[in-house]
């Protein structure tokens, strides 16, 4: 019984989540945002040799970099 209390808890919060758990959960979508960003910059200065490999991590942590900004501006979107 109550695993299934807590799992209704849990499914509830991100269907229906109140203003302060919105507000949560994009501040922790800028805080990922940030770390991809500082990740591909601090990739960027490491490397002295370019390659594919590198260059698709830079890539891909910048974007992931700009999807988790975006997604913590709408959560943090004024009601």
């Amino acid at each position: 019984m109550r695993g299934d209390s807590l799992r209704k808890e849990i499914t509830d919060a991100f269907r229906n989540p109140t203003g302060k758990q919105r507000e949560a959960y994009g501040r922790f979508a800028h805080t990922l945002a940030a770390a991809s960003i500082i990740g591909a910059v601090t990739l960027l200065f490491s490397e002295s040799v370019a390659s594919p490999a590198w260059l698709g991590r830079i890539i891909g942590l910048a974007l992931a970099g700009v999807i988790w900004l975006l997604c913590g501006a709408v959560l943090l979107k004024g009601e």
